[in-house]
């Protein structure tokens, strides 16, 4: 089959899938509003990869059919591999504008790496490796829209997933010849209204205490969205459904991809289905030893990247429609949004370059570059809005709607809403976009994503540092002191 154009995708997710909103089951998550700019967007990407002339950046030919197949489902062998697969990547997220955090290369990109690393869901206690392999497989060449879902509920934060409170935390509660059943939830399923599949695999940041309650939590699978006894509980949507126009909160009708907590009402999970089963060990290791967060963090970075690059030139074309940069002080505000994009750019580029040999002939970006986007590009874009709010200042709160352009006032918006180097019409759509941007409901989603994307920022920095290679910088101080010691006069 290969990739899906935009219709064959939005027909795939119209079937019997349970998702709960503002108390209510929605009917179709295609047609309803609080999904459907999310949909629509999904479509988009899919017939943006479809198009012929897009075909040799989008796609590459698939080793068992020669179909064209996603390029984010690649399994980099090489630098050149790495930069084919990022500028697929970059495609996407220009395109939207870097605000829709969890479109399908992210997860293809992680599935890539699973099944590079097969063998390492394989151990004396269980064979699930060919499954992996299996499913990744089925995933690229039907083009399959996946989400996951690693994090327990937070109810008691100071205790390990399996020492939560009991019925609560998914975890197993039976199986038989046909697999296993589940109960209880996990969170933070980033588009699952409007994907196909949901991937449930270990957290990093969440490692599983090695006793045998813990067993019950040691899973991973992957299972269709619409399977029965599967609820999906949605948080309220930020697309403003009273919004006298579209252009009022333009990001927000295109780019909401949802979060999910996810319901298992005894759903039972096929064994072909299953990646691990009651395995503390491989479930604690299955992202180190797959390389899965570096492969990821690859994609992210360059989703990044274009968030950075929006940033700035919405600030500069805000900026210029007043001729605040003509100010000092703004100018410094603007280079440091320069900054943030080349810093960025730079570090995806040298993981690349210092890539390295990873599981099944493949190569892994360098880590640590990585890792450098992931703890200071938060701050950073938070540090954007602040910026662009400035810029804007007062005229962000005064700014009227779209549709007052064609009210009964529209001669005196379009006199008295003017700016120094645009027209009223001009102004309030790019206004309302920088409040989209920056102060609304959707910004203020999109900075807590950022901060807690890759997990807990604060676990996740203490273990990067917690495994850093130390002997090499404690060996230089080291050795630098006894350089200076021994050039001391030698006394009488």
């Amino acid at each position: 089959m290969g990739i899906r154009n935009g219709a064959q995708y939005l027909d795939g997710i119209r079937d019997d899938r349970e998702v709960w909103c503002d108390g209510e089951r929605v009917k179709d998550v295609t047609k309803d509003a609080r999904f459907s700019g999310g949909a629509r967007t999904m479509a988009e990407l899919c017939d943006l990869q479809s198009r012929p002339e897009m075909l040799d950046e989008m796609t590459y030919s698939s080793p068992k059919t020669g179909d064209p197949v996603s390029l984010s489902f690649l399994q980099p062998t090489s630098t050149e591999d790495l930069k084919r697969r990022r500028h697929m990547f970059k495609i996407w997220s220009d395109y939207t504008c870097g605000m829709f955090g969890r479109s399908p290369d992210f997860m293809n990109v992680m599935l890539s790496a699973y099944g590079a690393a097969s063998s390492a869901f394989d151990s004396e206690k269980s064979k699930f490796g060919e499954n992996v392999a299996s499913y990744y497989e089925f995933a690229r060449e039907n083009d399959v829209v996946t989400t996951h879902a690693l994090v327990s509920p937070q109810v008691d934060r100071s205790r390990a997933p399996d020492a939560q409170i009991k019925d609560i935390a998914a975890r197993v509660i039976s199986d038989n010849d046909k697999g296993f059943v589940i109960n209880g939830v996990r969170m933070l399923a980033t588009l699952a209204a409007i994907a196909d599949e949901i991937v449930v695999m270990p957290a990093p940041s969440y490692p599983l205490s090695d006793v045998e309650e813990a067993k019950s939590h040691a899973f991973g699978f992957v299972i269709p969205v619409s399977t029965p006894g599967l609820k999906l509980i949605a948080r309220p949507s930020v697309v403003h459904q009273n919004a006298g126009s579209p252009m009022d909160f333009p990001l927000a009708n295109h780019f909401d991809d949802s979060d999910c907590m996810i319901l298992f009402d005894n759903v039972l999970v096929p064994w072909e289905r299953t990646f691990i089963y009651r395995d503390i060990d491989v479930y604690n290791n299955a992202q180190r030893n797959t390389h899965t967060h570096t492969h990821t963090s690859h994609q992210f970075a360059t989703k990044d990247l274009s968030k950075s690059e929006f940033m700035r030139d919405l600030a500069f074309t805000i900026a210029r429609s007043t001729k605040v940069d003509e100010f000092l002080h703004i100018q410094n505000m603007l280079a440091e949004l320069i900054h943030v994009t080349e810093w960025v750019e730079a570090c995806i580029r040298t993981s690349e370059i210092d890539c390295f040999s990873g599981p099944g002939g493949t190569v892994v970006p360098r880590r640590e570059a990585l890792q450098t986007v992931k703890f200071m590009f938060p701050p950073q874009f938070r540090r954007a809005c602040e910026i662009i709010q400035t810029i804007g200042a007062g005229g962000m709160f005064m700014v009227p709607s779209f549709k007052m352009l064609d009210s009964e006032l529209a001669p005196e918006i379009e006199k008295y809403f003017q700016a120094a180097n645009i027209d009223s019409h001009q102004r309030i759509r790019l206004f309302r976009l920088a409040c989209d941007a920056s102060l609304t409901s959707f910004s203020g989603r999109q900075q807590l994503y950022e901060r807690y994307f890759a997990g807990d920022p604060v676990r996740s920095s203490a273990s990067y540092a917690k495994s850093f290679e130390i002997t090499s910088s404690i060996d230089r101080i080291t050795s630098l002191l006894d350089r200076w010691e021994k050039e001391l006069p030698k006394q009488s």
